[in-house]
């Protein structure tokens, strides 16, 4: 940089090399696109979970016989196999239960 940039960059009170920090995308972006994925994940997961929960609750109560629905009895099988494995590889995944930092931030 030679003198004369300096001084117009300090009478211009632009000491910045890059471009605006404000334009879209970069980091902010993939931040805001990951957090996105995550949450369609989360409420992938808890709508899978539900549905198990529905059809056993239709079950218990009678609504639904399993010997007459095998195909419904079969998928709903195979989603909660499925919820099962993700919840057991969250319990054990390196970071532990979810909320604990939290609840340890809170006091709890």
């Amino acid at each position: 940089m030679t003198m004369a940039e300096a001084i117009d960059d300090i009478t211009t009170g632009e000491r910045r090399a890059g471009g605006d920090r404000r334009e879209p995308g970069g980091r902010r972006e993939e931040d805001r696109r990951r957090a996105r994925l995550y949450y369609a994940w989360a409420a992938t997961w808890a709508i899978i979970g539900a549905i198990v929960v529905l059809f056993l609750f239709l079950t218990v109560i009678g609504a639904v016989d399993p010997d007459r629905a095998p195909a419904a009895s079969i998928v709903v099988l195979v989603l909660a196999i499925a919820w099962l494995a993700h919840a057991w590889r969250r319990l054990l995944a390196p970071r532990g239960h979810v909320s604990r930092p939290d609840r340890e931030r809170r006091g709890f």
